[in-house]
């Protein structure tokens, strides 16, 4: 099949079919795996799950800055400084479930397994749809916590 005649998204349907995965448009919105429709490859689940992750990764990433600061951007110590005990919980409790899926992808990495993959990209979905809803109201008090610290009245090196 030559690369203008793949139709990602009907071979994904396939798969969605056989796999019971979350319908294109939700995952797509979610994890952009439209982005992997000019790979070529010939396991498409497991770049599916690679794409997932990226995203799974990054917020990991930011919340472990957040729980365990080590030369974090400037920013980061204002976040820090006003953050509720609740959102720090909160944080920790998210962090500890991302973390199992990090686990889970290393299994994945060592022996390919399409039904296995299959059942990561599920898991995964129904992880990010129970906490997309609190990384949101989460990211919008950092944001108010930002905005609310006033680092120009505080002492600095510049100041």
């Amino acid at each position: 099949m030559e690369k203008d005649d793949f139709d990602f998204e009907a071979v994904y349907n396939e798969l969605a079919q056989k796999h019971s995965l979350p319908e294109f448009q939700k995952i797509a919105e979610d994890f952009d795996i439209e982005k992997i429709q000019d790979k070529e490859s010939m396991f498409l689940v497991r770049e599916i799950r690679r794409t997932i992750n990226e995203k799974i990764a990054a917020y990991l990433h930011l919340f472990e800055t957040l729980i365990n600061p080590s030369s974090p951007p400037m920013f980061v110590f204002s976040i820090i400084r006003n953050m509720s005990e609740t959102d720090k919980e909160t944080i920790k409790k998210i962090y500890k479930a991302l973390s199992r899926t990090q686990i889970e992808i290393m299994k994945l990495d060592t022996i390919y397994n399409e039904k296995e993959e299959a059942k990561f990209i599920n898991e995964a979905f129904i992880i990010w749809q129970e906490f997309k809803p609190t990384i949101m109201k989460l990211i919008e008090n950092l944001e108010t916590n930002f905005e609310t610290d006033d680092i120009s009245k505080k002492r600095s090196y510049f100041g």
